[in-house]
């Protein structure tokens, strides 16, 4: 089982803090993780930082190892974080692309386990019609595809995905959750997902994390981390947590937030 502990974290640019105060405990294995939040309030800094790729105050363990101490190796074993940017449009098929990703940071995995690993990921991803297409003749969603192809079959501990289905439609949407929900279930890992899709975060995800104004605004499973409040103080709307007939919340937004709104002009 993997476990990460997340102490007192802080997260700045030079001078500039995005993030202070983090502190989330423990996450129970095998959960997936919304990282939920408006635009610039620190989500991507939030997963490039416990990803090992950007400086932070405060304290990350992985397995009771601190993160910071672990070397690349080490981290890339356990770590895996898929970057909002799509993989370079090169004239690499998706099939060279994957196993590539997977011996730069599993050397000890031999040839024959890294091909069964990778055909593996293409049939969990249903996109073996693609495994031979070279990437610069891809959609950015079928590149996007390629790049959590790359991350699964490093079969990482903790996946740190950010964005991972702004370029997908809706059927590969729900495609990509399912396997992220049974990969994270069988190995008991972890996966946090930053969406813009509170909606689609809500009905997929165990817990939710929504940061804003500076630090974590709540935490929690999607029917106690979501109210209208909260959403008026992340994102300045108007909103009603609502339930589906099959026992799901789900959020329905009437509109901007005129107390938001109001205080914007003053301020102008």
């Amino acid at each position: 089982m993997t476990k990460l502990d997340i102490r007192d974290l802080v997260i700045a640019h030079g001078k500039n803090t995005i993030l202070t105060d983090i502190t989330l405990g423990s996450f129970a294995p095998g959960s997936v993780v919304g990282v939920l939040g408006p635009n610039g309030v620190g989500k991507s800094s939030f997963l490039r930082s416990l990803a090992g790729l950007a400086p932070y105050g405060g304290s990350v363990t992985l397995d009771g190892d601190e993160n910071r101490k672990l070397s690349h190796n080490q981290r890339a074993r356990k770590v895996a974080y898929l970057p909002q940017t799509l993989p370079q449009a090169t004239n690499l098929v998706a099939y060279e692309a994957v196993i590539s990703a997977c011996r730069a940071v599993r050397h000890d995995l031999p040839h024959d386990h890294v091909e069964e690993l990778a055909e593996r990921v293409f049939d969990r991803l249903n996109i073996r019609h693609i495994a031979f297409q070279p990437l610069n003749r891809m959609s950015g969603g079928q590149r996007q595809m390629v790049g959590l192809a790359q991350i699964l079959v490093r079969e990482p501990d903790i996946m740190l995905l950010d964005e991972p289905t702004s370029a997908l439609d809706l059927r590969w949407q729900l495609g990509v959750l399912d396997v992220v929900r049974n990969l994270v279930k069988d190995k008991q890992g972890l996966a946090l997902i930053a969406l813009h899709d509170i909606n689609l975060a809500m009905r997929h995800c165990d817990t939710l994390i929504l940061f804003g104004e500076g630090g974590v605004l709540s935490h929690g499973t999607p029917d106690t981390a979501m109210t209208p409040d909260i959403l008026s103080r992340a994102y300045h709307v108007e909103g009603r947590i609502e339930t589906c007939s099959q026992g799901s919340p789900f959020i329905i937004v009437d509109g901007l937030d005129k107390r938001s709104a109001a205080n914007n002009l003053q301020g102008d």
